[in-house]
């Protein structure tokens, strides 16, 4: 007697499970159904399920701003967007020719001195123009480094 109840205690501990696994299952695909549901062909939407976004600047934290400030003329253009296109010397003193990164606006006219928006032009000679690229540690402090864009490609592959 006691046999029988105790398979028959089995079998429904069996039984039960079963079911509560079946509506979990069901539960689960009712979800996953609706999350493809909302999301619309052709647009991407990020869901982190728990996970950091990688879209974020590690560097700066979770506050970070993505966008630079937008100055008008040169002093809106990093140094690495710039092209060097040509250098004038005109009454004892160079300048230099730079077109940016879309060839829609004409070619800016710059001297020693002249402000880009990570730096500062320094020295422009026959072939060259030397920038102080000024550069922002996420931890604080600023370190300076020297850039130099040629007149010709050549030369700067070869000086490297």
């Amino acid at each position: 007697m006691k046999i029988v109840i105790f398979i028959v205690l089995l079998f429904s501990l069996l039984v039960f499970a079963q079911k509560n696994e079946t509506t979990e299952d069901q539960q689960a695909k009712v979800t996953d159904d609706s999350a493809q549901a909302e999301i619309l062909p052709g647009v991407f939407i990020y869901q982190p399920q728990g996970r950091r976004d990688p879209f974020w600047d590690l560097s700066k934290g979770e506050k970070a701003k993505t966008e630079r400030e937008e100055l008008e003329g040169i002093a809106g253009l990093l140094i690495d967007e710039l092209k060097l296109e040509g250098i004038v010397y005109s009454k004892g003193k160079y300048s230099a020719l730079f077109s940016g990164p879309s060839n829609a606006e004409p070619p800016f006219h710059v001297a020693v001195g002249i402000n880009v928006y990570d730096g500062v032009i320094v020295k422009i000679d026959s072939n060259s123009v030397v920038f102080k690229k000024i550069l922002t540690m996420p931890l604080g402090g600023k370190k300076e480094k020297f850039e130099t864009k040629w007149l010709n490609p050549e030369q700067e592959v070869r000086r490297k």
